[in-house]
């Protein structure tokens, strides 16, 4: 399997990302510290109903400098 994908304006996105489906509002937000460990791509939907957990613990890692939101792909689906 491919490790990334060039876009077509250069970016690479990772091929395997984070996925937060069917994760329980209590814990996605732990889930999502997954960055500490390299993951650079957060898949998300609002369907899922916990985009909002998903963003309040980015913006605290974005805040502690554990990451910077232009190193992250963070994608959402519309249904």
């Amino acid at each position: 399997m491919a490790e990334h994908f060039v876009l077509n304006t250069g970016a690479k996105i990772p091929s395997v990302g984070l996925g937060s489906w069917q994760s329980d509002h209590s814990v996605v937000g732990d889930a999502v510290y997954a960055v500490t460990a390299g993951y650079r791509h957060i898949d998300c939907a609002r369907m899922y109903k916990n985009e909002k957990e998903v963003g309040m613990t980015l913006k605290k890692l974005f805040e502690e400098g554990v990451v910077k939101r232009e190193d992250l792909f963070i994608t959402s689906k519309q249904w």
